[in-house]
């Protein structure tokens, strides 16, 4: 049997992260440590640890790893790991007195996940106030981005407080493939790829690929407004979140004939426009350009497109009009030129990689941040009778842009994650910025 080797727009996901930027995905979910206590008060997080890895085992996404191949054996492979034990992913971790839980959680999402294994780890925290404790799931995006990483995380837990876990049965995973298999497997997909495909009809040329690109170009062109804000990311980070109840915001959105994105996008907007002002940046007609990202059916990032925000606009009604109108356009041109840039990943790795990573280096330079939204469960999850009380999502910093924004919807609230160089010290500002622009949307 072939086997399944790494799609280039996943293998792209290893080629442009750094030590200082890895292309890690995270999720912080706090939960309610009572089920979880000892007699004496204590929380027993080897109990936690235990329950986690028992449902992590029961997720055949989380067994699989990469075979990282060498010369003459292809691009690499997934398998499922013949050594996986779900315990070695699951690690203990403190939350230092006093310290802030989402920047210490944004600073332990920056630690390697080891290549040797399935790319992902679930870190359990004590020292949460309130007698609570909190989970920070880690994966690689080359495992999963979007939609998917979150479907993942959610698989570690409950649809319901009674919900009851088995082990899996043991059973019987090949060993990893030898350089002869990989070879020759190598060989039978060149030699299938040259055959003629009878009665399929011919791939058409020129598709959605560079259509894309060049509408993407056309995005980037022009240098972004110089600013304070930090260009080289450093390997620290500093990260606040703000909550809101959903149901206010999506009222909000229906009656000003917006999308739930677009209000987050000017509640962004304001957010910086607070921060710039702090600083004494902000002028008349100042717009910073983020990146949004658009999601394929299964919930990887399909494509992306460029969104100026009006942070020199002094109207909020008029900032929100002017973002609508750029998210419709660029959603718009994305369908009618197929998606991203896909194009350059239907070259020779030799090729396509340098090029990523020009392009990655090339793009940053000309926006100043990356803001997505991922809709999550409607309903509570529960750890083993411990309900999650809140989620907060945590996006990568690539090289060059210095603020990363995700948010994500549960149980009713959003929560929106401002992720930052630890050299942006007044994020407090922008946080602010955020939260008061929700609030006048969802009151």
């Amino acid at each position: 049997m072939a086997f399944e080797r790494l799609r280039l727009d996943e293998l792209a996901g290893t080629w442009v992260g750094d030590p200082c930027t890895p292309f890690h995905v995270g999720l912080l979910g706090v939960f309610d440590g009572e089920p979880f206590r000892r007699p004496d008060g204590s929380l027993d997080a080897g109990r936690i640890r235990d329950a986690v890895a028992l449902r992590a085992a029961r997720v055949p996404a989380l067994r699989r790893r990469v075979v990282w191949t060498r010369r003459g054996e292809g691009l690499p492979v997934w398998v499922e790991d013949p050594t996986f034990d779900a315990a070695r992913h699951v690690v203990p971790a403190h939350l230092p007195a006093a310290g802030s839980l989402p920047t210490w959680a944004a600073n332990r999402t920056l630690l390697p996940l080891r290549d040797d294994r399935p790319l992902w780890r679930v870190d359990v925290v004590e020292g949460v106030p309130d007698g609570r404790f909190a989970l920070l799931v880690v994966v690689h995006h080359v495992l999963a981005d979007g939609l998917a990483g979150l479907r993942l995380a959610a698989s570690l837990l409950d649809g319901a407080p009674d919900a009851v876990v088995g082990p899996v049965p043991a059973r019987e995973v090949a060993p990893l493939p030898s350089h002869r298999r990989l070879v020759a497997d190598r060989r039978a997909a060149s030699r299938a790829a040259r055959r003629p495909a009878r009665g399929r009809p011919a791939r058409r040329s020129g598709g959605g690929g560079p259509a894309a690109a060049r509408a993407v170009h056309q995005d980037f062109r022009g240098q972004e407004p110089t600013t304070s804000l930090p260009r080289r990311v450093s390997a620290a980070r500093r990260m606040v979140e703000v909550t809101h109840p959903l149901d206010g915001l999506r009222e909000a959105g229906h009656t000003l004939g917006v999308t739930l994105n677009d209000v987050v996008l000017a509640a962004v907007t304001e957010g910086l426009r607070d921060l710039l002002a702090a600083r004494g940046e902000l002028s008349a007609g100042m717009e910073l350009r983020t990146t949004v990202p658009v999601a394929s059916g299964s919930g990887q990032a399909s494509g992306m497109f460029v969104v100026p925000l009006p942070v020199g606009q002094p109207d909020p009604a008029a900032r929100l009009v002017r973002i609508h109108g750029a998210t419709s356009a660029g959603k718009a041109r994305l369908a009618g030129t197929g998606g991203g840039a896909e194009g350059v990943l239907h070259l020779p790795v030799a090729v396509a990689r340098p090029l990523v990573r020009w392009g990655r280096r090339w793009g940053s330079s000309r926006v100043s941040l990356a803001v997505s939204n991922v809709p999550g469960p409607t309903a509570p999850l529960w750890l083993a009778g411990a309900r999650m009380l809140e989620a907060v999502p945590i996006a990568p910093l690539v090289p060059l842009v210095p603020l990363s924004v995700a948010a994500l919807s549960y149980a009713g609230t959003l929560a929106v994650s401002v992720n930052a160089d630890a050299a942006v010290v007044d994020l407090d500002v922008m946080g602010a910025g955020v939260a008061r622009a929700l609030g006048r949307f969802g009151r």
